[in-house]
């Protein structure tokens, strides 16, 4: 039976105008004591970038651009996993995150020595420098092993999104068909299943910015956003959610 992406996407945009009016509710209110504050600190970079990835998807999607923002929900994907890392591994996720900063920043360092660009050497030279302690959460800087312990579906969804984000045989395969009659090329992209699985972008928005503001809710002292998140859960068809 096909999904009816119209039903869905009705529910979406209230929730995720709820879920908007809920993110500009003072956080900051509900942060953790200065010694204990770091995963939440992260946590709402996080959120707070999952929340304009949301609305760029929704952006796209009525501009006829659900294809493209391929990229935009592969990415809300990999922002509600590590707002669901700092809920389980506090701390230690942070400190992992660093390390794989701190990785990623010596190769780029590698690469702009090697083809000459200037660039601040006392600042790259404090984060080379940097000593972060190293824990068993490390592992988790790989997305795959990340959202493969974090289940519920969340490798599933990044790696079907994967296959659309970047230059790969999938994403060149929407744009022709050929056969023994005709060969046809298209400038906007064709699926061979039924129905546009593009056409659900609002309520995956809505689904995975949902999903991280009840981890981000973790992260704040006294869970202050339980009942509204509650109450979006239900009238956007997630009930029993939270």
């Amino acid at each position: 039976m096909p999904i009816d992406t119209d039903a869905f996407n009705r529910l979406a945009i209230p929730g995720l105008t709820a879920l908007t009016e809920l993110i500009t509710k003072g956080a900051s209110d509900y942060a953790p004591a200065p010694e204990e504050r770091r995963p939440f600190l992260v946590g709402w970079g996080l959120v707070a970038a999952l929340h304009r990835q949301a609305a760029a998807v929704v952006t796209l999607h009525s501009a006829g651009f659900g294809h493209e923002a391929a990229p935009n929900r592969r990415l809300i994907v990999e922002y509600v996993a590590h707002l669901q890392w700092l809920v389980r591994d506090g701390d230690d996720a942070v400190d992992s995150m660093n390390k794989a900063f701190q990785y990623k920043h010596a190769g780029l360092r590698e690469a702009a020595d090697a083809a000459g660009y200037q660039y601040d050497q006392e600042a790259a030279n404090t984060v080379r420098d940097a000593e972060i302690p190293g824990n068993s959460t490390n592992q988790y800087s790989n997305m795959s092993k990340l959202l493969d312990r974090l289940g519920g579906g969340l490798l599933q969804s990044w790696l079907s999104e994967t296959q659309l984000s970047h230059a790969t045989l999938t994403a060149a395969g929407s744009f022709f068909r050929e056969s023994d009659e005709a060969l046809e090329l298209f400038d906007t992209p064709k699926y061979d299943i039924e129905g546009d699985p593009m056409e659900l972008s609002p309520y995956v928005a809505f689904f995975f910015l949902f999903f991280g503001m009840v981890a981000f809710n973790d992260l704040m002292v006294g869970s202050p956003w339980t009942k509204d998140l509650k109450a979006i859960a239900e009238a956007g068809g997630l009930s029993g959610a939270i």
